[in-house]
């Protein structure tokens, strides 16, 4: 029962609704505290279609990463069960948390070393830069690799 379910809500549910959703909420929050400024008005509605996109455009990743994992555990969307699903949406979910972690957490230490740095000479600020670069590229590869390398355990497994 619960498989037909979680299959007819997979297929009938497409990352423009989740995107959809999303920007409504987030225009209408952003909205409630216009005071009939146009040019605000103009504005918010501008940086809505902006965030859809990107909601859209992460909810297409999220998903195209849900099947490729699906497909490396040996089964499809319509036959994973739920706890094999479950299992693939968590461990993706924990793949993209510590990838936005560690992208942003790049992008501040870049911008440390250009601003703590950026009076001396131009090689130290961009090595330093290098050196953070790699460090958070190192440690994002191996985290990644790591989940990659978990599997549900299988009859063979067992």
């Amino acid at each position: 029962m619960f498989q037909k379910i979680r299959t007819s809500i997979i297929n009938g549910t497409r990352p423009v609704y989740l995107a959809g959703l999303s920007s409504t909420l987030f225009f209408a929050v952003g909205a409630q505290k216009i005071d009939a400024h146009a040019g605000l008005f103009a504005r918010h509605a501008i940086y809505t279609g902006a965030f859809f996109l990107c909601m859209w455009i992460a909810c297409r990743l999220f998903a195209g990463s849900l099947n490729r994992r699906l497909a490396l555990e040996g089964v499809c969307t319509e036959d994973a069960g739920d706890m094999v699903y479950t299992f693939v949406i968590y461990l993706e979910l924990i793949k993209h948390v510590v990838g936005v972690s560690f992208t942003l957490g790049w992008i501040a230490g870049v911008m440390f070393c250009w601003d703590y740095l950026g009076h001396q000479m131009f090689l130290i600020p961009a090595g330093a830069s290098l050196a953070v670069s790699m460090v958070a590229f190192l440690v994002t590869y191996g985290i990644a690799s790591f989940v990659d390398n978990l599997h549900w355990p299988g009859a063979e497994d067992e």
